[in-house]
């Protein structure tokens, strides 16, 4: 058994409220590696994957409103958003097991560490030099009103292709055939738009081909209704499809997120 990762004091950025935040992501990582060594039940790891994600998310947002005034927020925020999807992939391929013994604290360092070393550090050291007053104010503030930022960022079809997305659905409750246009897509699930009249709560088979060739057949409860259009989410969301979408995730403009 590996032995967990310490925290060094030289990971440290100078503002208490981040590095209490990166303490607690390094301490979170270590508890996923620990579960994994320990063969724990895969409820329990996909648990500790999602509070993991959640918590990095608004651990981003407090960074950003931190730096928001700063020459190099924009850049910053990318790289946030590529972590996010970095972490997706390492989700994936640990789901799958395609990544190596002990990858858990590997990706610990290229994923968390480096990036503490390379990227905050020097930025918050620049900002905390340049306005101490004016950071502690914010940090006053926290925690800051919490922004609409959507767990599974919807990508609209004209993103993905020129064309419509057209589906076949599979009604699993009324036993009916009918078709839709894919309005967007996320990794929680579809919005599609029907002339066919569903409820929600019923169960479809949803079938298509994104793009040139990726053909999606998923299943999918519809979650909410408006006039004909309708929100599902996917149900057991297959490994290929779950790639197709961190991918294509990876390639929407940051400003969608």
């Amino acid at each position: 058994m590996r032995i967990m990762k310490k925290w060094d004091t030289e990971l440290n950025v100078g503002i208490g409220l981040i590095d209490n935040q990166h303490k607690i992501i390094f301490d979170l990582v270590n508890d996923l590696g620990k579960a994994s060594e320990g063969m724990a039940d895969k409820k329990v790891i996909e648990t500790l994957f999602d509070v993991i994600e959640n918590y990095v998310f608004r651990h981003f947002e407090a960074e950003e409103e931190l730096f928001r005034h700063h020459q190099d927020a924009l850049e910053h925020s990318l790289e946030h958003y590529a972590l996010i999807k970095e972490f997706r992939k390492f989700r994936l391929s640990f789901r799958n097991k395609t990544s190596a013994e002990n990858t858990v604290y590997n990706f610990l360092d290229a994923w968390f560490v480096e990036h503490i070393k390379q990227r905050d550090i020097p930025l918050f050291v620049s900002i905390a030099n340049g306005g101490a007053e004016e950071i502690q104010a914010v940090i006053d503030e926290y925690p800051f009103e919490q922004k609409e930022r959507r767990r599974h960022k919807r990508i609209q079809h004209k993103k993905i292709t020129n064309t419509d997305i057209e589906a076949s659905c599979y009604n699993t409750s009324s036993l009916r055939n009918s078709n839709a246009t894919i309005l967007d897509v996320s990794l929680g699930g579809v919005r599609i738009d029907s002339p066919a009249s569903y409820v929600v709560g019923d169960l479809l088979i949803v079938s298509c081909t994104i793009g040139k060739s990726f053909a999606m057949k998923e299943k999918v409860r519809i979650a909410n209704v408006m006039d004909h259009s309708y929100g599902a989410e996917f149900i057991g969301l297959a490994p290929a499809t779950e790639k197709f979408l961190i991918e294509l995730y990876g390639a929407v403009n940051l400003r969608n997120f």
